[in-house]
């Protein structure tokens, strides 16, 4: 009778203890209910709890007596059921993953991807009705899906020769809402080059360019779009129209009592002077042409001797926030050029190229940049002497030479 009273009372211990951890287990889970996984943190909270209990109860049936020795037992058959439910699988994973993943190619789930594959082979084999409808089919699994659009586009651009259904195609995905700002910035960049160059409709075109501009101001799209909006047929024209005071270059003598040319070899050229004029006029309308700006202060530095005007617009260029690191550089390295072409400037050149270091530090433009400024000293060397013309020894008595008998022979003097 005394064995069944504490068989009894260890099992009561054991359905008081396995209430209480489920209640545990349901708390800590993260839906609140026992079925849903339970964060790592719970697991080991409620196995230290466990490990506790069973602790106590072996402590407790050291005693002797019969009741305490059932408790202990069924502490431990209780505790090792939750305890395997939240840990053997991960033991289980943990051991035998490997050899399933090489089995069975693992358990990750695959991203579902629109393929089109099949559809640029019926391309190559010249077949576009069949290409057409493989991509149509994906795009119905994958809706507004951009390459798939894009090829859609190309199919009926290349192969049909339908360029009208291929605008409508990107115009269409430009103006699905929801959709990515790069995706509908490259869509209206090959809407306009389509505009441009297959419908021949400028003014759509321009149009275009607009948009991006208008969308996705101070973005590198934008500074794109200002460039082909700069160099639309008839952007020429129009900067014509636009009337400025020409530059005017101040002329000092340097050939004083030699000159034959009464200095026409150091005015500035008529044709330079008016290409410097129509493009300060064109930037007036297309500010952010970088091609304009870049011979813009070319002619300054090379027609003009104007340091001060071709540091200007490179540093225009080089202060836009949304130009591609590639082209700043570039940008820097021509001032750079333009500073040591000065008398004094080696110290500036070099300020100009660490500035290079500082915006993109650890780049492989910062390492040629540190590598030019080492060299510095000997590149502008190697520039002066190729600009260096020597003169022969028949050369030497250039305006001393005898026209005739009457003129005195400076060598015979010397005899």
């Amino acid at each position: 009778m005394f064995l069944f009273a504490s068989l009894f009372a260890g099992f009561l211990f054991a359905v008081g203890l396995g209430l209480v951890t489920l209640l545990l287990m349901a708390r800590i889970a993260k839906a609140g209910s026992i079925g849903e996984m339970m964060s790592l943190p719970g697991k080991i909270l409620l196995t230290v709890g466990l490990f506790v209990v069973v602790g106590v109860s072996f402590a407790i049936g050291k005693d002797g007596r019969e009741s305490a020795k059932f408790i202990a037992l069924f502490a431990v058959l209780v505790a090792a059921i939750p305890l395997a439910a939240m840990w053997l699988p991960h033991i289980v994973s943990g051991l035998l993953s490997p050899i399933l993943g090489s089995m069975t190619g693992g358990d990750e789930e695959v991203e579902r991807r629109p393929f089109y594959p099949h559809a640029v082979a019926h391309r190559k084999r010249g077949e576009p009705t069949q290409a057409l409808a493989a991509v149509e089919a994906q795009l119905a699994l994958f809706p507004g899906d951009a390459e798939g659009l894009h090829l859609l586009a190309s199919i009926h651009l290349e192969d049909l020769k339908d360029t009208a259904t291929a605008v409508a195609i990107l115009t269409e995905m430009v103006d699905t809402p929801g959709r990515a700002g790069g995706e509908v910035a490259v869509a209206l960049n090959r809407i306009a080059e389509l505009q441009l160059n297959r419908l021949n409709d400028i003014p759509s075109a321009r149009e275009t360019y607009q948009r991006i501009v208008d969308r996705f101001p101070d973005s590198e799209a934008a500074l794109t779009a200002h460039q082909h909006l700069a160099h639309l047929p008839g952007a020429d024209q129009l900067a014509q129209k636009t009337e400025r005071p020409k530059l005017v270059v101040t002329h000092h003598e340097t050939r004083i009592g030699l000159a034959d040319d009464h200095g026409a070899s150091q005015a500035l050229p008529e044709d330079m002077a008016g290409e410097i004029d129509r493009l300060t006029a064109h930037l007036d309308l297309f500010p952010e042409d970088w091609d304009a700006r870049e011979k813009l202060a070319l002619l300054y530095i090379d027609h003009a001797n104007r340091f001060d005007l071709a540091t200007d617009q490179l540093e225009h260029l080089i202060r836009q926030p949304s130009a591609p690191t590639r082209h700043v550089v570039r940008w820097l390295n021509e001032l750079a050029d333009i500073q040591l072409r000065s008398s004094d400037g080696i110290g500036v050149a070099k300020l100009t190229l660490e500035r290079i270091g500082q915006a993109f530090p650890g780049s492989q433009w910062a390492d040629q940049a540190l590598n030019r400024i080492a060299r510095i000293g000997l590149d502008r060397r190697a520039k002066a002497e190729s600009k260096t013309l020597k003169l022969g020894d028949y050369e030497q008595n250039i305006g001393l030479k005898r026209g005739n008998a009457s003129i005195p022979d400076p060598a015979a003097h010397t005899r």
